[in-house]
């Protein structure tokens, strides 16, 4: 039993480490970039022990894909002791912080992720897990004079501000033009009025329910 456990963790402990590998150089370079055997000395293993944890390079490719997805998620978990305006300002520097150090990648994916359909799958399950933390995020807020509904409005919003800042910061990042507490001030300001223009669509529909 105790050697099972060992060799399940030898192995579990291998593809963290291929994974971490992985992950750390698909953040420089677009993945169709990458070759197999680049991974593979990256970590420090063969072609063919790469292969026997992963079957190919597109399942290799999208599990890094969302180990980072994760890891990222784990850096923009709100700071409940933090009050709402600098909550949001220290997530926004931990995205532009990420953004920053792996700028190539990032740049190329939301450019050229599309091209696949399993990795343009991946970066929108990505999307939805950072539409489902704003969510929350929103939900919890706990501030007198401050109240957040969630509807449809609302989310329709958020997930279009994600892709904005998507948009913003390829901008930023390929023409520059701003600095970057500029940036962060921007996309602050438009998640604000993002919650602002939902609840006054929310207010109108309400209005012309009750008139019909």
């Amino acid at each position: 039993m105790e050697a099972a456990s060992r060799r399940r963790m030898s192995v579990d402990g291998r593809r963290e480490q291929l994974l971490g590998a992985g992950v750390e150089l698909l953040r420089q370079r677009h993945h169709e970039d990458v070759s197999i055997e680049e991974i593979a000395e990256a970590a420090g293993v063969s072609r063919g022990l790469l292969y026997h944890y992963f079957p190919t390079k597109k399942a290799f490719i999208l599990a890094a894909l969302e180990r980072g997805q994760d890891q990222l998620a784990e850096q923009l978990q709100p700071d409940p002791a933090l009050d709402p305006v600098p909550r949001l300002d220290a997530g926004l520097d931990a995205f532009l912080d990420s953004v920053e150090e792996h700028a190539p990648a990032y740049t190329a994916i939301f450019k050229r992720g599309g091209s696949d359909s399993e990795v343009a799958a991946a970066i929108g399950r990505g999307r939805e897990q950072q539409l489902q933390m704003l969510i929350e995020a929103l939900s919890s807020l706990d501030e007198p004079g401050v109240e957040v509904r969630i509807t449809p409005a609302l989310e329709a919003g958020l997930q279009g501000w994600l892709f904005f800042c998507e948009g913003a910061v390829l901008r930023w990042l390929e023409h520059g033009g701003l600095d970057r507490d500029r940036l962060r001030l921007l996309l602050r300001a438009a998640l604000i009025g993002t919650v602002s223009a939902a609840a006054a669509a929310d207010e109108a529909g309400g209005r012309a329910t009750e008139a019909a």
